[in-house]
């Protein structure tokens, strides 16, 4: 497999335009009780006449913006006849774009759109615009109809093909058992058979979950009394559907607790009390037949999840890891004592998990975001202390490291790439843990850590397809973990379940699907740009050939045409799936929730060609079946 990544400045520079200006035509602006994407027939009288610019109160409401643009003589001094032509949109929150009554886009407050109007403008036309924009999610302020250009487009990209070309003769590794896997904090929504199968379906072959340990002891007459049931009860969920588990060590029971905490961030105030906690707990599932093969050790806690008690000090010791790691740093003592709190509490899980089970693997640090200082990366806290802390820590006491573990969201895949080569970066001073770490698990990911409404819809769903191929696959992190399964109500809220309330799926759910049906052997897959990215794979010496092909960046995302020119392939049917505004989308049309073909027919000849037009923030797995 060949993953082709693309400068920074490429992508700019493929964003370029000849010329853009701002709207100028009124809009009618009128509020709507409900998400229902109908465009208005008729405009109430009551409709307000109102200019890019505009600003109202909004809070989970919607509204509609809706003019007969005239397309101009001159964009900017230049004449824009016979040119393709856009127009730039955001407004409110996010919402949809409508030209001439036809959905081209949904965008996003930070994913604004950008929407072909015309082929070759004819300056004097009328173009009925209509956006349907919404207020906040969760809190009433002010929102602004903040963008509306005209924009010239060069042809390269309105109007050519991107062409992509599979040789079926040209086989890379194989494809591993599952691309990705999931994720879970605090409890599922439900434990249900159903939603077993329907994760199953999806081919998730691991599942990390958190917050596992929190009930496990209580105290009666003075004593420590263990109890397992809601443990069992998330690792006979995760053998269900056909995955490994990956179980966070936490949180703290109170019981254990150093200090008091009600969210259970406490460190023990008996670090051996917690490694007999670990130690009974994987001896517990050994015995059951329900191995836990996985010990991520605590969840985030470079950002303050774990409170340090009266006996973590920052002493001397700790204080050199510190300074060591980041390289002479003066110690901040509150970091310092929570980085003392962690590395004890990391050993005592590895004592107690390999005293029952020598065969598991523990890793951590579990990071919240990358391992880089803020200093470096503005989102990120403590990550090179923790990070490399940990490292050195386990050298010096002889602990394993099986695995490097961080969660990020919302970054684009350049960040995702950066992170997992400053771990490796890291690892290179310590050549016997470098032969340790197996693994680099993102045990968190999605498209943002708030709700946000592209997590309901297409736009999600081609970011997490851009990041697996961009990020994923051709950093080697090889264990990525969505967070997180399932909501459970079917409320579109920004909400970062893949199943809805009765194991409706989104479209992230699809994009899950696809990636985790590839088998095989990865095929090289030559072409793309900034926006169009691809991955294959090829089942059998001459089987089944699936590739994916992705059309997403994160502002002024495109319709893009694409050509896949497959060669030697002879007689074969293909299918098509796709995930888009409207198809195998929940958030368009309820009753076209599950992944299904959209089109199909047959190549006949050695060399053939597949041709589309992807919508902006679109996903498609192409299959050929060779006959």
């Amino acid at each position: 497999m060949r993953v082709k990544i693309l400068p920074l400045c490429f992508l700019l520079s493929s964003f370029l335009c000849a010329a853009s200006a701002p709207l100028s035509d009124a809009f009618r602006f009128f509020r709507v009780p409900d998400r229902r994407e109908d465009v208005p027939g008729k405009i109430p009288d009551s409709a307000e006449s109102v200019h890019v610019g505009f600003k109202w109160q909004g809070k989970r409401d919607w509204a509609w913006f809706v003019a007969d643009c005239v397309i101009p003589e001159k964009v900017e001094g230049v004449t824009v006849a016979g040119k393709p032509l856009g127009i730039r949109i955001s407004c409110g929150e996010g919402g949809a774009v409508f030209v001439d009554s036809e959905l081209r886009t949904r965008y996003d407050n930070d994913k604004p759109a950008l929407v072909l109007v015309s082929e070759k403008a004819r300056p004097g036309r009328r173009v009925r615009l209509a956006v349907h924009a919404h207020g906040h999610l969760n809190r009433e302020g002010e929102v602004r109809f903040s963008e509306g250009r005209w924009e010239i487009l060069s042809a390269e990209r309105a109007l050519k093909p991107v062409v992509l070309t599979v040789d079926p003769s040209r086989v890379g590794k194989p494809v591993p058992e599952g691309i990705v896997g999931l994720s879970q904090g605090g409890c599922m929504a439900d434990y249900e058979d159903a939603t077993a199968e329907a994760l199953r379906r999806a081919g998730f072959k691991w599942f990390r979950m958190d917050n596992v340990l929190t009930s496990c002891v209580k105290e009666a007459d003075g004593k420590s009394v263990y109890d397992f049931t809601d443990l069992d009860r998330r690792v006979d969920f995760i053998y269900k559907i056909g995955a490994k588990p990956i179980i966070a060590a936490s949180y703290m029971p109170q019981p254990l607790d150093a200090v008091p905490d009600p969210e259970r961030h406490s460190a023990p105030k008996d670090y051996r009390k917690w490694e007999e906690l670990c130690r009974r707990a994987a001896k517990h599932c050994l015995e059951r037949g329900k191995r836990i093969p996985y010990w991520e050790v605590w969840n985030e806690p470079n950002t303050g999840w774990i409170k340090p008690g009266p006996n973590d000090t920052g002493s001397k010791e700790f204080e050199e890891i510190y300074r060591l790691a980041l390289e002479g740093a003066k110690p901040d003592r509150n970091v310092l004592r929570m980085l003392e709190a962690y590395l004890k509490l990391y050993a005592a899980t590895a004592r107690g998990v390999l005293r029952a089970d020598p065969a598991a693997r523990i890793g951590g640090p579990a990071l919240a975001s990358g391992p880089f200082e803020h200093s470096e990366r503005g989102h990120c806290f403590n990550g090179k202390l923790f990070a490399r802390g940990l490292m050195i820590w386990c050298e010096r006491k002889k602990l394993p490291l099986d695995f490097l573990s961080w969660h990020e969201y919302f970054q684009p895949p350049e960040v995702f790439r950066a992170e997992a080569e400053a771990f490796r970066r890291y690892l290179e001073r310590f050549p016997h843990l470098k032969k340790s770490v197996r693994s680099l698990m993102i045990t968190e990911w999605n498209e943002a850590w708030w709700a946000d409404p592209p997590q309901d819809n297409e736009i999600g769903a081609a970011w997490c397809a851009s990041v697996i191929i961009r990020a994923f696959l051709p950093a080697g992190i090889d264990k990525p973990c969505f967070f997180y399964a399932k909501q459970g109500d079917r409320t579109f809220r920004g909400d970062y379940g893949l199943l809805m309330g009765g194991n409706v799926p989104k479209p992230q759910y699809n994009v899950m699907r696809i990636f985790n049906g590839l088998r095989g052997r990865w095929l090289e897959v030559e072409g793309g740009n900034g926006e169009i990215c691809a991955v294959g794979a090829l089942e059998g010496a001459a089987g089944r050939i699936r590739v994916i092909i992705v059309n997403h960046t994160d502002r002024y995302n495109l319709k893009r045409r694409v050509r896949v020119v497959v060669k030697g392939v002879g007689n074969a049917r293909w299918r098509e799936y796709r995930i888009d505004c409207t198809n195998c989308n929940v958030y368009h049309d309820p009753a076209k929730a599950e992944l299904s073909v959209c089109r199909k027919g047959r190549f006949t000849s050695p060399q053939e060609t597949y041709e589309a037009v992807l919508p902006p923030h679109s996903v498609v797995l192409l299959e050929i079946e060779r006959e």
